[in-house]
């Protein structure tokens, strides 16, 4: 079995959130972190893969986000995820939720998971949103 899963960067909960007047977009300067819902995801993957019920090949880590984010899939890793996806470029800089969406659901239908998993609640509203659409444009079950 391989199981993907989606993890995302957010800033610290103690730091102060702003939006940036000159992009409209939430100024995402200061501490981040794996998103701690995140860490469920991937502590779960690793309860599939120890449960021995049934075997685990693979866990892949997979995000998508500024090139600081890549701390997230360390992260990921380090909690036991076999290796990570970073999808990162400028022509996807502050993508709208359907658009973070379908990059995300096309990276996993390139992956070809058995099983894809996610935090059950995300600490940025538009990250709930993609992570609701990328199983349901990617043709995977939910």
């Amino acid at each position: 079995m391989k199981i993907c899963v989606l993890v995302k960067e957010v800033p610290d909960a103690a730091v102060e959130k702003r939006i940036d007047p000159a992009t409209g977009r939430m100024d995402r300067s200061g501490e981040k972190n794996l998103n701690p819902y995140d860490t469920h995801a991937i502590e779960a993957a690793m309860q599939i893969r120890e449960g021995g019920v049934v075997p685990v090949e693979e866990i892949v880590a997979v995000t998508m986000g500024p090139e600081s984010a890549v701390r997230a899939l360390h992260k990921a890793v380090s909690l036991g995820a076999d290796r990570s996806i970073h999808l990162s470029d400028e022509a996807v800089a502050g993508s709208d939720v359907a658009a973070t969406g379908y990059a995300l659901a096309e990276t996993l239908r390139r992956e070809n998971p058995d099983l894809v998993l996610l935090g059950s609640s995300r600490t940025t509203a538009s990250a709930t949103r993609s992570a609701r659409l990328s199983p349901s444009t990617s043709g995977c079950p939910r």
